[in-house]
């Protein structure tokens, strides 16, 4: 059984780069328990670095109070442990570097240690989504979600369904970009 909106609670992304980072502070801002994970330490402290200056920001131009904020960052984990970033989230983001087999590898690895009801998804603009749902033994479940950089600051983000993805999924993605305050624009 895939996981719904009303039972998604954690969020994990992959990837501590430019949208990775944005994408769990967006995340954590909206009331989400987040694991940031990357392969290394230094990106992660560069992303923690990163995502206080963004919500620092996001005071000044009263978009957050200074509680909202640092409450959010209280709910990251950032970490180098890809399996406990995962095994707990039901809502994963991959958001590692534009190449297909690098992503690839990793949806292999989520598909064995996410919970087999969580909803995979990707942050690509370009790459084939459905050759990455391929590699996983559940490729009903994976989705993209195309972020605008930075995610912090733009509204829109695509929810691209695969060839084997259903409506129910597409829909819980959906609602997932709208909790985050964002706009949902649904592709194929």
């Amino acid at each position: 059984m895939v996981v719904n909106i009303d039972d998604i609670e954690t969020v994990a992304v992959i990837g501590s780069g430019q949208m990775g980072r944005g994408i769990g502070a967006v995340a954590a801002l909206a009331g989400y328990d987040v694991y940031l994970n990357d392969i290394e330490e230094e990106p992660l402290e560069e992303a923690k670095e990163e995502i206080e200056w963004s919500y620092g920001k996001a005071v000044e131009n009263d978009a957050a109070t200074e509680e909202e904020t640092a409450t959010a960052l209280d709910r990251i984990t950032f970490t180098t442990d890809f399996e406990g970033a995962v095994s707990n989230a039901e809502f994963v983001t991959e958001a590692a570097v534009e190449q297909q087999s690098i992503k690839e590898d990793i949806f292999e690895d989520l598909d064995d240690a996410a919970p087999e009801e969580a909803i995979l998804a990707t942050n690509t603009s370009g790459l084939n989504i459905t050759e990455l749902a391929e590699v996983t033994d559940r490729p009903e479940q994976v989705i993209g979600t195309h972020w605008f950089n930075p995610p912090m600051l733009m509204e829109l983000v695509e929810v691209i369904m695969t060839e084997y993805t259903p409506a129910g999924v597409a829909d819980t993605g959906e609602a997932i970009v709208e909790s985050f305050d964002r706009t949902p624009i649904r592709c194929r």
